[in-house]
């Protein structure tokens, strides 16, 4: 009988927790403070993923940029939307960052050589080395996503990941690629969209009838962050925004 007490107890407890609002991370962890019966509820997987059932999708707790400023380098910090003070991120430790992405639950920092794979819930720190040597790049975007299959990104902390690296060449009329794996800590033999491919040839084309920078128009990767929709990563080129895509 009183094993059946406190059972119901806790679930009364999780049932009251679950109304906590979500754009406050605080009030989870002061309610995970009060005693460890509270604790153990709110660190219960069943009970995140209940939360987020209730609460939808989660909110925006911040926002990685870098201040304009007159003279030096401003230093890179996170943002905080919310309570929660902002703070300097893994990457702000004096040298030339730059944050490229943020998804499934992973922040990509560009540390120029390297790259930092920054888990900002866990602390997790995974640190890449450069892109492959053969992509001299003029012009760059990248992407971080998870790499498990059947996962609904609600949850992801932990798991493999990779990293896919888009860019225009520094010499050549040409926009090269690699994914990075963490499951093999390799990068990719890189691919190249050249003119070979007829639709990117039809871009070239165009932009130039268009008398954009005349025969010495090249075509951009713009740095913005890339779209991933299905299993596919899309960044934008210059000149009408046209559509690159890497599988």
């Amino acid at each position: 009988m009183f094993l059946f007490f406190v059972g119901k107890t806790n679930a009364v407890i999780a049932e009251i927790l679950l109304c906590l609002p979500p754009d406050e991370p605080e009030h989870l962890v002061r309610a995970a403070l009060v005693c460890k019966p509270w604790l153990r509820i709110i660190c219960d997987p069943g009970f995140r993923r209940s939360y987020r059932d209730f609460h939808g999708a989660p909110p925006l707790l911040g926002l990685l940029h870098r201040r304009m400023v007159i003279q030096g380098d401003p230093p890179a910090r996170f943002s905080s939307t919310t309570s929660m003070s902002e703070f300097p991120h893994p990457g702000s430790d004096g040298r030339r960052t730059r944050p490229l992405d943020c998804r499934h639950g992973r922040v990509l920092i560009h540390m120029l050589p390297g790259f930092l794979v920054w888990d900002p819930v866990t602390g997790d720190q995974h640190h890449l080395p450069p892109e492959p040597e053969e992509i001299d790049w003029l012009i760059y975007s990248a992407a971080v996503l998870y790499a498990a299959d059947g996962c609904d990104h609600l949850d992801c902390h932990g798991g493999p990941f990779r990293i896919v690296f888009a860019a225009t060449h520094e010499c050549k009329y040409i926009i090269v690629a690699s994914v990075y794996s963490s499951e093999t800590g390799e990068w990719s033999s890189p691919v190249c969209l050249d003119n070979t491919c007829e639709i990117y040839a039809r871009h070239i084309r165009e932009a130039r009838a268009q008398g954009l920078l005349g025969r010495f128009y090249t075509p951009y990767l713009q740095p913005r962050r890339g779209a991933l929709v299905g299993d596919a990563v899309y960044f934008t080129v210059r000149w009408g925004n046209a559509i690159n895509r890497q599988v």
